[in-house]
């Protein structure tokens, strides 16, 4: 570690042995576990002092992580991961570091007027819940495990971090640095694949928090059942567009070809699919072809990579779901058009009115794919956002104001957001999380700090014991006491 001793602290097991767990990934739990209940409150100035070896891991290696990033992806903009993993996780740091003061401060909490008169009081603090556990996909490797993490560690727990195997470089490097800006006591890293994964969530965590598909998720919420452990789970799925009559189509095509086009749609708020109404739908693909030919005018070089051949196939496979062949080469028919500019392997392909029953309407896409339906009105959008899943995000195009009021109070998701996409997690202010089927908990921010505290009560008694007036024998001081509570 760079800025602190290596002693390393004695290791004594005190938990259960969890089956299919290597011995070193027990030993790491428990020395994280011991470390936590030594020091259950670390001062403000150490959790400020772990968030900055954080900072500091982050910029001193940005290049080395980029690189890696490029490396298990094929090819990844170096500008784009630095935005996307570096700096959006250093923005988080800064807004914990310069709040953390104001969150770690006690709630004052109205006592009973009853308990008041006696001069008793009430307040919350919140305090570390201990082990947090994260397991972070691929799609985001840097970001999805550190903000997290920003979070555990503003809140005073200590964690221990399995990033995806599909992201091999990076995880190997992330684990490498923690070791050396961290001790094994403060965070620690496993590598390794789903059945060290599965072993990992098995572990009596005081918080699991992971970032995923639905699917692993009813298998983590299952292995988290048998020890109780809390769970926040983001799980993104299908989230919807709304064009408005009244949206400037223009504005909406730029911001879906960004959405698209950055890490190459794999963002679990990324868009999925497009309500417009039939009146607008060839100057939507317009728009959109001419948005996609702009943001990839750098042929390619600002582009990324969908991550592995699996994937790129599973893309293939979701736009065939529609009845479409030769998906791949094909450049334009009634209802399939593919965008690229010349010189760049980032291709758009834009499905229009797919049949409901094919794949591609029942699985998150997450990916360079985009579905358009056309639907008239706005009654008829919500109506088809409500018959699915509750999404991630809801994202509504258009100057009505009175409308997106309507999809607001209409709509389940965990996020609405007008005339704008995915920059509302550039806002370190706001909870992150989904409802339903796209997840359950929030973080980032206080959200965030909250989510992985234990919210304690604390009461303390005042100089009267009323305990004395309600306990038997029950005479006229108990019965007029007891009617007087009734109103208060």
């Amino acid at each position: 570690m760079k800025t602190t001793s290596n002693t390393k602290m004695p290791f004594e097991a005190t938990q259960e042995t969890v089956t299919g767990a290597t011995p070193a990934l027990q030993q790491q739990f428990a020395l994280l576990s011991q470390a936590s209940q030594e020091k259950c409150f670390p001062s403000i100035s150490e959790c400020l002092q772990r968030l900055e070896r954080l900072r500091l891991l982050l910029v001193e290696n940005e290049e080395a992580l980029c690189e890696a990033l490029s490396a298990d992806y094929g090819y990844r903009s170096a500008k784009q991961s630095s935005f996307a993993e570096i700096t959006t996780t250093l923005k988080s740091i800064n807004f914990a570091k310069q709040n953390l003061k104001f969150w770690m401060q006690k709630e004052k909490r109205k006592a009973d007027l009853s308990l008041r008169l006696t001069g008793a009081s009430c307040f919350v603090e919140y305090v570390p819940k201990g082990v947090v556990g994260i397991v972070s996909p691929w799609n985001f490797p840097i970001n999805l495990s550190f903000s997290p993490l920003v979070s555990a560690l503003a809140a005073g727990n200590v964690a221990f971090l399995k990033p995806s195997e599909a992201t091999p470089a990076v995880s190997d490097l992330m684990k490498t640095l923690v070791e050396e800006y961290f001790e094994a006591s403060e965070v620690a890293v496993v590598c390794g694949d789903a059945e060290v994964a599965k072993a990992f969530v098995e572990l009596p965590f005081d918080h699991l928090i992971y970032t995923g598909g639905e699917n692993i998720a009813k298998s983590i919420m299952a292995s988290a059942a048998k020890n109780l452990v809390p769970l926040t789970l983001e799980l993104g799925g299908k989230s919807p567009v709304i064009i408005s009559k009244s949206a400037d189509l223009k504005l909406a095509a730029k911001k879906l070809a960004f959405g698209k086009y950055f890490n190459a749609g794999q963002i679990c708020i990324a868009p999925d699919y497009v309500l417009v109404a039939e009146e607008q739908l060839d100057t939507l693909i317009a728009e959109l072809k001419s948005a996609v030919l702009h943001t990839d005018g750098s042929k390619g070089v600002d582009s990324v990579d969908v991550i592995n051949l699996r994937h790129e196939e599973r893309m293939n496979q979701l736009a065939a779901s529609a009845d479409i062949t030769n998906v791949a080469g094909l450049k334009s028919s009634s209802n399939a058009q593919q965008f690229a500019a010349e010189g760049s392997s980032y291709k758009l392909t834009v499905l229009v009115n797919p049949p409901v029953d094919s794949l591609i309407c029942q699985q998150e896409i997450f990916g360079p794919v985009l579905a358009v339906f056309t639907a008239d009105g706005l009654e008829k959008q919500i109506e088809i956002v409500n018959s699915r899943s509750h999404p991630l995000v809801i994202y509504y195009f258009g100057k009505d104001e009175q409308e997106f009021i309507r999809v607001n109070r209409s709509t389940k998701s965990g996020a609405v957001v007008k005339n704008d996409i995915i920059f509302q997690y550039a806002n370190d202010d706001l909870p992150f999380g989904g409802v339903g089927s796209s997840g359950m908990g929030r973080y980032r921010g206080i959200d965030g700090f909250k989510e992985f505290s234990n919210h304690r009560a604390i009461y303390k008694a005042g100089l009267i014991d009323l305990s004395s007036f309600v306990t038997p024998p029950y005479g006229s001081i108990f019965n007029a006491m007891n009617k007087i509570m009734r109103k208060l």
